[in-house]
């Protein structure tokens, strides 16, 4: 049997239904952990009852669902707070749904992800995943006149990162092939020719040798990249700093960084030609921009996520995101990247609308997700965990230089 999700409504009365207020993951037994299912409150649509009343009635449900898939199970709670325990079910006759008396307890670790993870190994860490990913599974929202409060204050707050004049003229010049022209506007910025001729000296370039010359960084690396490392040093020389304090300004941008070079290593996997290399980057690079502008258009507010969200599971964090934020981050991402000329196709996946353009939508959440396993950001509900391609970790490697010079 497959791994599997559920969505389940627990009536009034103690029986459960497909529908809203639980979520469930099911992992199967493998050689090495027993099959696993975990499960807890819908951070999207609360169930106003803990998950410790809940559980019994889901657990009868499931487990007649699932059949011997889930004999020799580890049923998982995770309350409002983050904490796991372990729920252990009475017996009952196969097929039966009823609500199976059900003792909750601590795992032999505490109650903690950790304790969870040691519990049951890679089936944990698995289950964690598949809940992760139907609660950051598209989601339509109607803007009510307090989302409209929020995103209307963080557009007209008007000094968020853009591409400046050196980015302007560095484009110009590559659509016309000129890369002398490119090197003479890059080589009066220091940061930006530091940058340049760091990467142009790694390891890959050893058997040209050492150079000092902007003109040559631009030769070696070739103008696609040099495009994009003018577009993030431009971007984040802007915002290395801002006004909220426990805001990680540095993680911001380098997972930023790492979501661009996934996007842009994962095109062929997706079936997406080569051709929208550049503007896989920048799709990558700002579609988390929301963070930052919450964080510095509402510092107070998003000082109380972090104080709620660190060191939290992907769970709890998402729930906190739904009670503290008037709308998902992605919608005020949305906003921000409206300013830009991008296809309607980027600005849905930002957004997560899939229906505009469902391969496009499917890369930058791959991406967004592999990217957390290669430079985590912590406000983010995603694992950090999630295995990484070679292809990816390729492309995260090649800004190694870029990213030690603009630190």
């Amino acid at each position: 049997m497959d791994p599997r999700t559920f969505e389940l409504e627990i009536g009034a009365d103690g029986t459960a239904r497909p529908g809203f207020g639980v979520i469930a993951a099911f992992v199967p037994a493998g050689e090495t952990w027993p099959a696993v299912v975990a499960l807890g409150g819908d951070p999207r649509h609360d169930p106003g009852r803990p998950i410790a009343e809940l559980a019994p009635a889901a657990i009868g449900w499931l487990r007649a669902e699932l059949g011997a898939a889930v004999t020799a199970c580890c049923w998982t709670v995770i309350d409002g707070y983050g904490r796991f325990m372990e729920a252990v079910p009475a017996l009952q006759l196969a097929g039966d749904k009823t609500a199976p008396a059900v003792e909750i307890r601590k795992f032999p670790g505490g109650s903690s992800i950790d304790a969870f993870y040691r519990e049951v190994g890679g089936a944990g860490e698995a289950a964690i995943e598949l809940l992760s990913a139907i609660i950051e599974g598209p989601h339509l929202v109607d803007e009510t006149p307090s989302m409209r409060e929020f995103l209307e204050a963080v557009e007209s707050h008007g000094s968020l990162p853009t591409p400046g004049s050196i980015f302007r003229q560095v484009e110009a010049a590559a659509e016309e092939g000129d890369a002398r022209t490119m090197a003479s506007v890059i080589q009066p910025n220091p940061v930006i020719s530091a940058s340049l001729i760091n990467s142009a000296n790694a390891a890959r370039f050893a058997a040209a040798g050492k150079t000092a010359s902007v003109p040559a960084a631009v030769s070696r690396l070739g103008t696609g990249f040099v495009r994009r490392v003018v577009f993030v040093a431009e971007m984040m020389s802007r915002y290395k700093k801002g006004v909220c304090p426990g805001f990680d300004y540095q993680g911001f941008w380098m997972n930023g960084i790492a979501t661009g070079a996934a996007m842009r290593a994962l095109l062929e996997a997706h079936d997406i030609p080569q051709r929208f290399a550049d503007e896989a980057f920048t799709t990558g690079l700002v579609s988390g921009i929301g963070w930052l502008a919450v964080a510095e258009t509402f510092p107070a507010l998003m000082e109380k996520y972090l104080a709620r969200c660190k060191g939290a599971d992907p769970i709890t964090k998402a729930k906190a995101q739904q009670e503290i934020f008037p709308c998902p981050i992605r919608q005020v991402s949305e906003r921000y990247l409206q300013r830009f000329d991008f296809p309607e196709a980027v600005h849905a996946a930002v957004a997560g609308h899939p229906d505009v353009d469902r391969v496009w939508y499917d890369c930058l959440a791959h991406a967004i997700r592999i990217a957390q396993g290669l430079a985590p950001f912590d406000c983010l509900a995603v694992p950090t965990n999630i295995p990484v391609p070679d292809a990816c970790r390729e492309e995260w490697e090649r800004w190694q230089g870029l990213l030690t010079a603009l630190r």
